[in-house]
């Protein structure tokens, strides 16, 4: 994603392979790892549609995502026969139903401690964003949100960048440089999987998925 209009020309478009019809299972194994309890607000930037924030709902945690796409936001209320409260918030909109709430609008220019966060689940947030913007999204995470004690964060990485992203390709070692100075950074797992049949026809035969626990200093 080089810019806003690209996002939204994706969900626009429904070209969104990168959403799962189930929550990601490393979300469902890594999760435990994670010191939040029922109750805890649990953060997830650039939240799209995905149902990983079911799955953190129904384990009892106040789930706030943040969303760029009206088409995004709207789906997933729709399709989790939610029914919304819509309230301004600023430049943003604050959708909200039992516990479980997404902020539409950009990431960007939410406001200082605006995210009363102390968790943060990031699946399709760091690895969305271009190299020339990674630097500014962990400083706009810890700006909004500054009392985040811990982050599941999963990245992926591949031959072939290039021709692919985004998805853009983050490297455990690219983890350390983004956080290593507000983090101590546990990798839990690498997996390899198979690319999709398009993404073969690109060129890829593996994609390794990356899954970190961050810990703040």
């Amino acid at each position: 994603m080089t810019d806003t209009t690209d996002w939204q020309a994706f969900w626009k478009n429904n070209d969104i392979g990168f959403h799962l019809d189930q929550p990601n299972p490393l979300l469902v194994k890594h999760w435990p790892k994670i010191r939040a309890m029922p109750g805890n607000m649990v953060f997830v930037p650039l939240c799209g549609k995905t149902l990983d924030m079911v799955e953190l709902h129904q384990q009892g945690h106040f789930v706030l995502g943040a969303e760029l796409s009206n088409i995004a936001v709207e789906a997933f209320f729709a399709e989790q026969k939610l029914k919304s409260n819509r309230q301004p918030a600023g430049e943003h909109e604050y959708w909200s139903s039992d516990n479980l709430a997404i902020i539409h609008g950009d990431f960007f220019t939410l406001t200082e401690s605006s995210v009363p966060a102390r968790f943060v689940y990031d699946r399709a947030a760091l690895v969305a964003l271009p190299p020339k913007m990674q630097e500014q999204y962990v400083a706009q995470l810890l700006r909004i949100a500054p009392d985040i004690e811990q982050i599941l964060l999963l990245t992926i990485e591949y031959d072939h960048p290039e021709n692919i992203a985004p998805p853009y390709v983050i490297t455990p070692d690219r983890v350390h440089a983004l956080f290593g100075e507000h983090f101590e950074i546990d990798l839990l797992e690498s997996k390899d999987t198979k690319p999709s049949d398009k993404k073969q026809k690109m060129g890829l035969s593996v994609i390794t998925e990356h899954a970190f626990k961050l810990d703040r200093k």
